[in-house]
């Protein structure tokens, strides 16, 4: 199983679009988590064992069940958003040993959220989670997408090759 994690809380975000994309060319079995869904207050709740059932749900179901993730990773103020750190602080680090996870940015601008990939990858390795070296990074990424599909042959080519590679890895 494979989850795709949309690393952004923003509604109706580019970072969905590109988890849903992700969703319907896996050749593995997936789903989608989008960090919109997480309970408004888990940073104060989950995040020091007091975890709330919703969460614990959502851990269970999209963390632990999983083999494989797909980050989808914006760009926000030269970093990675800070609900994504908040939601990996607040899983626990077992929950994510041995596994396997792809990584790709996007970004407004022309970097397509390089140094978020760099330092996501970091602590996905600090937590002993293997990571994919192809990191599709997407710059412009509002141009790229139109009526919530994307539209880039580039973009498109990059993802499809990703894809395939992730099923071999």
């Amino acid at each position: 199983m494979i989850t795709i994690i949309a690393g952004t809380n923003r509604p109706g975000s580019n970072s969905e679009k590109i988890a849903n994309f992700y969703n319907k060319y896996t050749p593995e079995e997936s789903q989608v988590l989008c960090l919109k869904d997480l309970p408004r207050d888990f940073v104060f709740t989950d995040t020091y064992g007091e975890g709330s059932t919703e969460f614990n749900k959502i851990v269970n179901d999209k963390i632990v069940n999983a083999d494989k993730f797909i980050f989808i990773i914006p760009e926000y103020n030269g970093g990675f958003p800070g609900i994504l750190k908040a939601f990996i602080d607040a899983v626990h680090p077992k929950n994510f040993h041995n596994k396997k996870a792809a990584l790709v940015g996007l970004s407004s601008g022309h970097t397509g959220a390089l140094r978020p990939l760099d330092q996501f990858s970091d602590i996905l390795h600090y937590l002993k989670v293997e990571v994919l070296s192809a990191k599709p990074k997407l710059s412009g990424v509002e141009l790229l997408i139109k009526e919530d599909q994307l539209i880039d042959e580039r973009a498109l080519s990059l993802l499809n090759d990703q894809i395939d590679r992730f099923s071999k890895f």
